[in-house]
């Protein structure tokens, strides 16, 4: 089981449908990312593209962050949580991972 699981998870960002900064953007905000995070000002939490600029290049980082969305936590900028799943708008592993990635590609 195991195997499938990454079988699955190595081949479907091959089949993943290529998706606009825009509406990247939109989905951010329906979720209420934009709530704590901003594009390029640090607000409650860091901006965007201060991830982008930490994680770029940082084998895993998307797998990484896409965690740290869907489950939470606090220590990777200072002692702020990033809430959890139930004390905010929820979302899928799919959602997680696309905003994973637009935000360590952001330039």
């Amino acid at each position: 089981m195991n195997k499938l699981v990454l079988c699955v998870v190595l081949i479907t960002p091959m089949f993943a449908v290529p998706v606009s900064a825009d509406q990247m953007e939109d989905l951010a905000k329906s979720k209420q990312c934009f709530s704590c995070h901003q594009l390029d000002k640090e607000t409650i939490a860091p901006s965007f593209m201060t991830i982008a600029k930490k994680y770029r290049g940082v084998n895993n980082a998307e797998v990484m962050l896409a965690d740290r969305i869907q489950k939470g936590g606090v220590a990777h900028f200072g002692n702020t949580p990033m809430p959890s799943q139930g004390a905010r708008v929820s979302l899928s592993a799919a959602e997680a991972n696309s905003l994973a990635a637009w935000v360590v590609n952001m330039k």
